[in-house]
């Protein structure tokens, strides 16, 4: 645990996961099928993280995968604009398309949608983990959607093994 600990005190995470883009209700209270504005913000858990830590001080790389659209591109602005490391984020085109999340701010019968088919972020493939320099980090980060689908399943998995050979912490 205590090496858990030391790698962490190196502030430069690798982290695998959805970037995406979430809409929420610009009114407090009101439901999504009753809202009329409605803001836009970075979404995704592993993008979030990543922000995150950025604002905590540390370092962070998302790799992942974004659509060729303006969803695509809005998410890696955010990213660059909240201060994350994008060179591991890979834009690709066809059917495959960024997560769009939408959020409300109700106390009653909460709803949050998630639009995630052909999600652009399950394309990653083991190549893409591949370009990752390992030892660049203190610890890699991985949060559970990448396991849903292929490849994004069998890389995530090859990443992991790629981070002990690099004797690094993997935080699930």
């Amino acid at each position: 645990m205590n090496e858990l600990f030391e790698a962490i005190k190196g502030k430069k995470f690798a982290v695998f996961g959805r970037a995406g883009i979430d809409l929420f209700c610009d009114e407090v209270g009101v439901k999504s099928e009753n809202s009329q504005i409605f803001r836009s913000d970075l979404g995704g858990s592993s993008a979030n993280i990543c922000a995150g830590l950025v604002k905590l001080g540390s370092q962070a790389s998302l790799i992942t995968s974004v659509s060729d659209d303006a969803i695509g591109r809005f998410a890696l602005n955010r990213l660059k604009d909240y201060g994350v490391d994008t060179k591991y984020v890979k834009t690709i085109s066809g059917e495959c398309r960024t997560s769009l999340a939408i959020y409300e701010s109700t106390l009653d019968n909460f709803q949050n949608v998630i639009y995630r088919n052909n999600a652009a972020d399950f394309q990653v493939e083991i190549a893409d983990v591949d370009l990752v320099h390992y030892n660049n980090y203190s610890a890699i980060i991985t949060a559970g959607t990448v396991f849903a689908s292929e490849p994004s399943r069998s890389s995530t998995f090859h990443a992991i093994e790629n981070a002990r050979q690099a004797r690094i912490p993997v935080i699930f």
